[in-house]
């Protein structure tokens, strides 16, 4: 896609249906082969592997997350193998691995990728990292998360602030938030800092375009007319000129729409992790439940092991760790997904995704390479539409 091409177009058994069925994963690509990094697959055992890792030297982990911080603490607690755990945004996490790669200089371990179009379409390929399956969770994972290895699928939402729409969301389709009613007040990260948002529209105009041309017919009342090569184009496209107010993180988008004193408030695009804050900080804010034609997206975080790592087995070790519940439990509380089918969904989990997952947009192995090839077009796009 170009500018010029395209002129700019119980709960957990529901909960593990819907993961169940969804299509994330791409391809196997591998840097060297995962069954051969540190211990062997075919001489594995987790006693084997505990063992092996503690006699290699401490790990630095990373993810997206601050929680990385509290589940390395965690691992090195039970295992004995000392962990650090750094926050850093999936743009800033592939730079990182990229460039390590490139100097022959490993510094950083394991990472819990968000960006799964550039880990199947350059990291890998490209031989920066590696995806290991822990083969003793192979029957707790379903085989659409093994390869590469999917930790967790992170909840995206439309949300709203509750103490002032007391009875219920002030929307019930996308296409309303390219009105003239909502512009200017919808607060989200910055597109153009989250690959991941990008990955979102080329996805739902492969997948779900015939979805969001219903939706715009069922809100305007006529069929949609467009230029664009697809309705999910024209709806980024007014979105993008409706102003949006950008952040650079959904950290600060839940407090501009839970602000208290708003006659107005806008409409938030944040992760569920954020109702947690909301809940802390005493601000109401609550999903925008029944959303057409999705109340919000997906994304799948993705181990990847550092291509050179001096400490493999540590390595290997800590993707486990992240693969189980236990060691997925502090981003279980922030209404993150656990591949593990055996992972229950903690109750006092702030944004009650669990009861909505079959709501959210699931995203298609069939295109990855797509969403990574198209990623500029659909930023260049972005830019075009906002001025």
């Amino acid at each position: 896609m170009t500018t010029h091409s395209r002129s700019r177009s119980s709960v957990r058994a529901a909960l593990m249906a819907a993961l169940c069925g969804a299509t994330v994963l791409a391809g196997p690509a591998t840097a060297q082969d995962a069954a051969e990094l540190g211990l062997p697959d075919s001489d594995y055992s987790l006693d084997k592997l505990i063992e092996a890792a503690r006699k290699e030297g401490p790990i630095v982990v990373v993810d997206a997350t601050g929680k990385i911080v509290q589940m390395a603490e965690r691992f090195t607690q039970t295992y004995g193998v000392q962990a650090t755990g750094v926050k850093l945004a999936g743009q800033e996490q592939e730079q990182v691995i990229l460039r390590e790669a490139a100097a022959g200089n490993v510094r950083s371990d394991v990472f819990n990728m968000s960006n799964l179009p550039s880990v199947t379409s350059q990291i890998l390929p490209e031989g920066a990292g590696t995806s290991w399956m822990p083969p003793d969770l192979k029957e707790a994972v379903p085989a659409q998360y093994q390869n590469p290895a999917i930790t967790s699928l992170n909840p995206w939402v439309w949300a709203y602030n509750s103490d002032v729409h007391k009875d219920g969301c002030p929307i019930d389709n996308v296409w309303a938030l390219t009105e003239e009613a909502w512009r200017g007040k919808i607060a989200m990260p910055d597109p153009l800092l989250r690959n991941e948002t990008m990955f979102w529209f080329n996805q739902m105009e492969a997948h779900g375009d015939d979805a969001m041309r219903a939706a715009y017919e069922a809100h305007f009342g006529t069929p949609l007319e467009t230029d664009e090569a697809s309705a999910t184009a024209e709806w980024v496209k007014r979105l993008a000129a409706n102003k949006p107010n950008v952040t650079r993180s959904d950290s600060d988008v839940g407090p501009i729409v839970g602000a208290a004193g708003q006659a107005e408030p806008p409409m938030g695009f944040l992760s569920a992790a954020i109702f947690r804050d909301a809940r802390q900080d005493g601000y109401g804010m609550a999903i925008c439940d029944g959303l057409k034609p999705w109340i919000g997206q997906l994304t799948p975080r993705v181990a990847v092991i550092a291509t050179g790592t001096k400490h493999p087995n540590a390595a290997k070790l800590f993707v486990h760790y992240m693969m189980t519940g236990e060691g997925m439990a502090p981003q279980l509380i922030d209404g993150k997904l656990s591949s593990n089918r055996n992972a229950t969904m903690p109750a006092e989990e702030a944004s009650g995704i669990a009861d909505k997952v079959d709501q959210l947009f699931v995203p298609h192995s069939e295109t990855s390479d797509s969403d990574f090839s198209t990623l500029q077009d659909w930023q260049d796009f972005w830019i075009v539409s906002k001025r």
